[in-house]
């Protein structure tokens, strides 16, 4: 969501995260993208007033800020961001999630942090053709400019650059909010310790029942939307509404759907 705050100003607030499909190792992360899922991801999160505001990467205790190829994934989520709406896409961060390394002054044994691409990462990894650099074969941390190429740094022409001049930090990201949505409780998509079946959610839902919560607050949980609509509820007719009493907080309105979820999911 793209909020005005108190100052005026645009900025972003994150309701949810979500996972693709990935391959991952101590330096690469690999996305597979699953299109039908993606779709229902982007249909849902529209039904409930959302658009995705940035990228989060996570990686092991390094150096180092960012690979190319992480550069490179995040400028393609972020051109993708601008295409849908020029305006927003502006806003598109990118986060890191990464440990604290020994010596810093930070509380703590993780840390966040978000930035910006600059606008002559954009131009350079969304030129026509294909991006001006690729990542080093030897050094993850080093792009090597195609041959009709070069980077300027210290007015100095290079065929090889680090990603330092292509990212700006964003440091006033500590703004609290409340979010309609869930964070946790549901198993989360695509992760390979977590199952997505009807066992699991029966045993999400009577866990929330237990502690005597609120259907609206069960249900407003984006992997427990997206199970569903893959599932059980009609994507072009029960969705919409679904999410749109989510968005709205009409809690009153949902004894329809928690009868149905309710009876999938084997619950009196």
């Amino acid at each position: 969501e793209l909020p005005i705050l108190e100052s005026g100003e645009e900025g972003v607030e994150v309701h949810a995260i979500y996972e693709p499909r990935q391959s991952c190792s101590s330096d690469e992360a690999l996305i597979e993208v699953d299109q039908a899922e993606k779709a229902r991801l982007d249909a849902i999160a529209g039904m409930l007033g959302l658009v995705q505001v940035g990228v989060m990467l996570a990686h092991p205790a390094r150096e180092y800020a960012f690979s190319v190829n992480e550069i490179l994934l995040a400028a393609t989520l972020h051109a993708e961001a601008l295409r849908k709406d020029p305006e927003k896409g502006k806003l598109f961060v990118t986060m890191k999630a990464r440990p604290v390394l020994s010596g810093e002054e930070i509380d703590g044994v993780a840390t966040m942090e978000a930035y910006q691409l600059t606008d002559q990462a954009l131009a350079l990894c969304g030129r026509e053709g294909g991006p001006a650099f690729t990542q080093s074969k030897s050094d993850c941390r080093v792009a090597k400019v195609a041959k009709d190429c070069c980077f300027i740094i210290d007015k100095k022409e290079s065929k090889k650059s680090t990603m330092e001049p292509f990212v700006a930090r964003v440091f006033d990201i500590a703004r609290p909010f409340k979010s309609p949505l869930q964070v946790g409780g549901f198993p989360i998509a695509n992760r390979p310790t977590e199952v997505q079946n009807v066992g699991t959610m029966g045993l999400y839902l009577r866990q929330r029942k237990q502690r005597g919560e609120p259907f609206l607050q069960t249900v407003s949980d984006l992997h427990l939307l997206l199970f569903l609509g893959s599932n059980l509820l009609d994507m072009a007719v029960d969705m919409p509404v679904l999410c749109s009493k989510i968005a709205e907080g009409k809690a009153a309105e949902l004894e329809g759907f928690q009868m149905m979820i309710n009876c999938y999911a084997g619950i009196d």
